[in-house]
């Protein structure tokens, strides 16, 4: 019996090997940022042991980020325009070419800087796509349990990724640069064979629709004035842990935290986000409830000030907690808006903005912070983020209050009158 329609053709493709698909990709998001911030550590480490000023942490973490910044905005607008497949493969090839230039090159060449900062384009153009495809189909409206285990499944995958990675840098950084960044191609490498995989079982999805009632449009509208919010609460929330990828370096080696010690905090930091990306995927209290970022947002200033007063391991721990949390709820909170807030054939482009002003963050976060640092001292720029944090939480509050409230209260009034 032949199958008439190519749609009845994809769904059943996708039935058959959907789950396949899904978990190849949660691989490639933990293998990904695996490779990553093994070259993140080692590089902001070695810089900082080199004593290097508080501006050059700066500008080499902030350069990554604004190219991991453009990166994602590529990545979301060009599978529009171009096959997605090419920019998903792109981004998988230049993240191994990027980690050899690095492996063969130190800081006294001129092209050091520029292949690490490669990096992020790398970043960038791999994951718009890949998020893309992880919420294909998806309807958040009709059925949220099902899009946050998705999202619960890659938070955990590529924060696993980067724990590790950082953890296996710590171990490995006494002993050279080549055991460092040879690790990191051992996971760059079968990350690149892996897209090419992945790239021959993708299968296209027709354009799906939310809804026409007025309940479903009034959702996904509402949806999307919260995922506006988190793009700025990003900015904020990335300021801060910027400062703690690049710049804490600095603060470790001087207050005397080892190098494995200092990737202990950093994986501790990491469980601690994980474990928040946890407790949301099991509760939906914080589902449009913007009390709840504020409350987080603040618990994140009192971290900045704590780590910036920090003398020991213990004070630098307990800080990155209240920091890590924030750090858990922006993202998956604002993937969970980027998905409800965007019709499906938009989705990579609100993904890649999402990840755009998550890098923007960082990338402002660390040459600002860079700069305080040699103005003001090593704990200054952990002040400097969480005022700014606090003066975001305002801009977010204002935002909320004129445009998000109206919607809010109209829709919970559409809700109340629904059989």
């Amino acid at each position: 019996m032949t199958i008439p329609t190519s749609p009845l053709r994809i769904c059943m493709r996708l039935a058959l090997m959907g789950s396949r698909l899904k978990l190849k990709l949660y691989l490639m998001c933990g293998l990904t940022d695996f490779a990553t911030f093994v070259v993140v550590f080692a590089v902001s480490r070695g810089l900082a042991e080199l004593q290097a000023a508080p501006w050059v942490l700066g500008l080499v973490g902030g350069g990554l980020s604004f190219s991991a910044a453009i990166g994602s905005l590529l990545g979301g607008w060009l599978p529009n325009r171009i096959d997605v497949r090419a920019v998903f493969l792109s981004g998988a090839g230049i993240l191994v070419l990027s980690i050899a230039a690095c492996w063969f090159g130190d800081f006294h060449n001129t092209w050091f800087v520029p292949a690490y900062w490669s990096l992020g384009i790398g970043l960038g153009l791999l994951y718009p796509p890949l998020i893309g495809w992880l919420n294909q189909g998806a309807n958040p409206h009709a059925n949220r349990r099902a899009v946050s285990r998705t999202l619960i499944l890659f938070c955990v995958a590529w924060n696993l990724g980067m724990m590790c990675g950082q953890l296996m840098a710590g171990a490995l950084f006494p002993f050279g640069r080549s055991w460092v960044y040879g690790a990191a191609l051992l996971g760059a490498i079968p990350n690149l064979l892996l897209a090419f995989v992945v790239a021959f079982q993708v299968v296209p999805l027709a354009t799906t629709s939310i809804g026409k009632t007025q309940y479903a449009l009034e959702s996904l509208e509402l949806a999307a004035a919260f995922k506006r919010l988190s793009w700025i609460a990003n900015l904020g929330g990335m300021f801060g842990a910027s400062i703690i990828i690049h710049l804490l370096p600095d603060l470790a080696v001087a207050i005397g935290v080892r190098s494995q010690d200092h990737g202990k905090l950093l994986a501790s930091w990491r469980a601690v986000i994980i474990g928040t990306y946890l407790l949301m995927h099991h509760t939906a209290h914080w589902h449009y409830r913007f009390g709840t970022a504020l409350a987080s947002q603040t618990l994140a200033a009192c971290g900045l000030l704590v780590i910036a007063r920090s003398e020991s391991t213990l004070t630098l721990l307990v800080g990155l907690t209240l920091l890590g949390q924030l750090v858990g709820y922006n993202y998956f909170s604002g993937l969970f808006y980027s998905t409800a807030g965007s019709p499906d054939e938009r989705r990579a482009l609100a993904a890649g903005i999402h990840e755009a002003t998550l890098a923007g963050g960082m990338a402002i976060g660390t040459m600002a912070g860079g700069v305080f640092g040699s103005v003001g001292g090593r704990r200054m720029p952990y002040v400097a983020a969480a005022g700014v944090m606090l003066v975001l939480t305002v801009v977010q509050s204002t935002a909320w209050w004129r445009w998000v409230r109206p919607l809010h209260r109209r829709k919970t009034g559409t809700a109340t009158q629904m059989p």
